[in-house]
Formats: structure tokens, C-alpha cells, sequence
């Protein structure tokens, strides 16, 4: 009988490893799963020293029962890699994403190109989650695969967009997201709609209050099942204005809602197809968006983004494939 291995998701990003373990679990595979909040302490050290050292002791616990009980490990965000070589923990072998800014800032700072390297050199497989981390990624890691930020589609409320017409912005105002752009349309958008529609953004990043001043009503951080639901009652969604789109986008377009970003899209490394979206400059958007309130069902019709996203961007479409690269890991055959 082939020997089925214990698979350790370790560490997250925008939820993307969370989403891969409940796709898999609704399949019938059952990978263990240890969030970032598990992984390491997340609020600021104390200013006693023995406190501050002391704080790490359950965390170092804990990683070390959940890596002995697992026969493969699968790292989310090249620092968390080093975690698994402190002393005291079993050697598990590990595949690791590269999320984003591992690999497109940190592995380019003299500072922290080393730590990032040896957990690229030490995987027995590499992803990388961003289309435009492609290069960076394949100079570090030649075989690098692109797998990208996964989302729970099964999880996801069907689009059903309000009474009201509504425009989310769905990433939070900073340089990250193309801030200085996301502020431009905002105002632009405020001054075309008036008070035929909301606009709604997140109360997160540096720029929120400049967000708030340019017409936009600002949403406290929330659960994200919360904002899913905020979410599927717009009319329009808008993405960051770069050329790289994040989890929150895919899941608008998995859901069908109409999408706008200023500027365009990178094409995927695998199938050089770029996401079905309203995009141009801040002009082009808002008139599309504006024609996107009119008659929103038919703009989500006519772009087709859940067609698009579905099979590109669900984790359930990816779970076989998966599970069978840990069975490889597992017998050193990756």
C-alpha cells in the first residue's frame, strides 16, 4: 500500500496556505496547518531581555511538536524557512512559495539576500506566487514554478451586488499598491459619481486618510469572511494600480464581480494570459466604471472573470497536483 505522507503547511500569506488546506480537506487530504500567529510571536518583544527570549518558548515548542509529526513541509515566505533548521528541530524536507517580497525586495538587499538564498537553495521545490517575481525568482532558483495566490473559491459568497450602487476599492493604500495612482482615481471617481454611488476602501495602509479625503468611505479592518461579504454586494471592485494583481482581486474575479485597475496587467509565466478587467488610464477607468453601474450584470457577463479565474486561481485545482509533488518530496524523488 503507497504510504500517503504527513504534509505541514507552515506559515501563511494573505491566506493563501489556509485556503490550499481547506481545498485539500474538502478533497479528502488532510494537511496540518500552522498560521503565522503560531508560527512566531507577532506583537513588539518586551524590554526585559529574559522576557523577550522567554516568549519564543512555546512558539519553539510548538513548531517542533507539528514538524516531528509531519513527514513534508511546505513554507510560505523565505524567512520562515530558517525556522526549521533552529536547533532542536527534526529535518523535514520542505517546498517553499516565494511570496512577494522575499523574492522581489529582500532577495535583492545585501542584507538579506544570504537567509533568503540558503531557504531557496535548501527547498526541494520552489514557487513563486507573483507574475512579475518571475525573473528574480528563476535567477535564484532556475527550476522555479509558478504557482499563484491561491483562494478558496467554495469558501467565496456568490457575487449579488446591493440595492445601492457601490464601488470597493479592495487593497489597502499603500506604495505596494500603486497608492499615489489608487488616490488619483479615487478623486476622480468621487467627482464623477457623486452621490449616485458609495465608494468604500479599506481603513489600512499610509494613505487611508488621503483616501478618506479624496471621497472615500473608509471600512475598519475586519474578518475576512466580513469583507468577502462587503465585497460581493458591490458593483464594481477596483484593483491596485500596479502591474501585478494580489489575493483580494483574484477573489473578486473568481467571485464575477466586474474588476477595474488603472494601468495593465503582467501575463502569466505559464499561459501568457493577463485577468479580464477595466483597465487604462484614470479617464478610461472611470468612464468604464461609470458604464459598469449601469448595468453591472452585463459588464460581469461580458468580462467573464470567474471563467478566467476559476481554473487558474482555485485551490481546488490544484490539490491533486500537489499532493502529489509532497509524495515525491517525501521519496526523494522531487
Amino acid at each position: 500500500m503507497k504510504s500517503v505522507p504527513r504534509v505541514l503547511q507552515f506559515n501563511d500569506c494573505a491566506f493563501v496556505a489556509r485556503n490550499m488546506v481547506r481545498a485539500a480537506a474538502r478533497a479528502g487530504i488532510g494537511w496540518d496547518y500552522l498560521p503565522p500567529e503560531q508560527v512566531r510571536p507577532m506583537t513588539a518583544a518586551p524590554t526585559n531581555p529574559l522576557m523577550a527570549k522567554a516568549r519564543f518558548i512555546p512558539y519553539v515548542a510548538r513548531r517542533a511538536v507539528k514538524l516531528r509529526a509531519a513527514d513534508v513541509v511546505h513554507v510560505h515566505y523565505a524567512t520562515s524557512a530558517r525556522l526549521l533548521r533552529e536547533r532542536g528541530m527534526p529535518r523535514r524536507p520542505y517546498a517553499l512559495t516565494l511570496h512577494g517580497t522575499d523574492i522581489r525586495k529582500q532577495w535583492a538587499d545585501p542584507q538579506f539576500h544570504g537567509e533568503i538564498q540558503r531557504a531557496i537553495d535548501g527547498a526541494a521545490h520552489v514557487f513563486f506566487a507573483n507574475n512579475d517575481t518571475a525573473e528574480n525568482a528563476r535567477r535564484a532558483r532556475p527550476d522555479a514554478e509558478f504557482l499563484p495566490a491561491l483562494v478558496d473559491a467554495a469558501a467565496l459568497p456568490a457575487w449579488n451586488p446591493g440595492s445601492q450602487a457601490t464601488i470597493l476599492f479592495v487593497s489597502r493604500w499603500d506604495d505596494d499598491k500603486g497608492v499615489e495612482q489608487q488616490l488619483g482615481l479615487a478623486r476622480k471617481l468621487s467627482s464623477a459619481v457623486g452621490n449616485r454611488a458609495k465608494i468604500l476602501g479599506l481603513n489600512w495602509g499610509p494613505g487611508a486618510e488621503l483616501a478618506r479625503q479624496a471621497g472615500v468611505t473608509l471600512l475598519e479592518r475586519m474578518p475576512q469572511e466580513d469583507f468577502h461579504r462587503i465585497m460581493a454586494r458591490a458593483h464594481v471592485a477596483i484593483g491596485q494600480a500596479t502591474n501585478n494583481f494580489a489575493t483580494s482581486e483574484f477573489e473578486a474575479l473568481c467571485m464575477g464581480a466586474p474588476l477595474a485597475a488603472l494601468g495593465s496587467r503582467l501575463p502569466r509565466p505559464d499561459d501568457g494570459t493577463t485577468p479580464p478587467v477595466l483597465e487604462g488610464s484614470e479617464d478610461e477607468v472611470v468612464e468604464q466604471v461609470l458604464a459598469a453601474l449601469e448595468d453591472p450584470a452585463g459588464t460581469s457577463a461580458r468580462l467573464g472573470g470567474a471563467t478566467w479565474s476559476l481554473p487558474r486561481y482555485d485551490a481546488a485545482a490544484f490539490v491533486q497536483r500537489l499532493d502529489s509533488l509532497y509524495e515525491q518530496i517525501a521519496a526523494g524523488t522531487a
